[in-house]
């Protein structure tokens, strides 16, 4: 991986953290969200809609990968901010990175992408740090407890990881064939076009919520934004099984803000397993 798009994708980590940090300290969390893409879709607009109607008209197969990465970010987003409901940004937070373990199998099976063995190990290590993230205590039978605690925290994370992993995939399909900005554009519009309905099914009142958190909105949307393209920026110029991977460092930022920002517990054993993930990225930057 080349050191610039490690650069972009370690910025997008660190935004990306301190955003999820921002949306914990907000009860209603999914009209957060589709609010914060509202307003990003709509800031952006006057910059680049008439590329985005551009970018379509020449490479109209761009809707398939964009269609799909929006219901999989939009169910990712959905299971996200579930989780947050019931458990700590230091638990919740790293298990999303859970992601890469799927992310090359995915990207193996469509994107005719290899890794090597390095590369592999480095995944290995990030996955074994969102894994130990769990811990309570450090000894034997604490290794299977996280296999066999029924925690709707934990699950809920996993399934937002899941859903992330597929759109992360499908986001580097629909990439590859647009330029970055007029796509992003379009990604962020046609998750607006999923999530908002989304939001009516759930009787949540988005157009109240949004008049009374503009200024939190606003900000957070900035933050977000930012991580998204830096990502993205990233994501073009190195396979998405290493970008997805190399981005999970946000993992260590996420359990810093958690001990740091909110108190939470089992600090040691989280800070301990974030480092194991940040081993990973290393091996990857170094081999992969």
């Amino acid at each position: 991986m080349s050191t610039p798009a490690l650069f972009l994708i370690l910025l997008s980590a660190f935004l990306h953290a301190g955003w999820n940090a921002m949306m914990k300290r907000i009860e209603d969390r999914f009209c957060l969200m589709v609010g914060i893409h509202i307003i990003m879709a709509v800031g952006l607009s006057p910059f680049l809609a008439r590329r985005a109607v551009r970018q379509l008209a020449e490479v109209p197969t761009l809707i398939i990968p964009l269609s799909l990465a929006a219901v999989f970010f939009a169910l990712y987003h959905l299971f996200l901010v579930r989780s947050y409901e019931r458990g700590d940004l230091s638990l919740v937070y790293p298990l999303t990175t859970m992601a890469p373990a799927l992310v090359p199998l995915w990207g193996w099976l469509w994107l005719g992408e290899r890794l090597t063995a390095p590369g592999f190990a480095g995944i290995g290590l990030v996955l074994a740090g969102a894994y130990a993230v769990q811990f309570r205590r450090l000894s034997l039978k604490e290794l299977a407890q996280p296999l066999r605690r029924k925690d709707s925290a934990v699950l809920m994370s996993l399934a937002a990881a899941f859903f992330y992993s597929l759109g992360s995939a499908v986001d580097k399909a629909g990439i590859d064939q647009a330029e970055v900005l007029p796509y992003s554009y379009l990604l962020i519009l046609a998750m607006v076009v999923t999530e908002v309905p989304m939001a009516a099914g759930m009787g949540l009142d988005l157009g109240r919520f949004m008049v009374d958190n503009i200024r939190y909105l606003l900000g957070a949307a900035l933050v977000l934004m930012v991580s998204f393209l830096t990502y993205r920026f990233g994501l073009k110029v190195t396979d998405v099984s290493y970008a997805a991977s190399v981005r999970q460092v946000n993992a260590l930022f996420g359990v810093i803000l958690g001990l740091t920002l909110f108190r939470e517990p089992f600090g040691r054993y989280r800070l301990a397993a974030a480092i194991l993930i940040v081993a990973g990225v290393v091996t990857i930057k170094m081999y992969g």
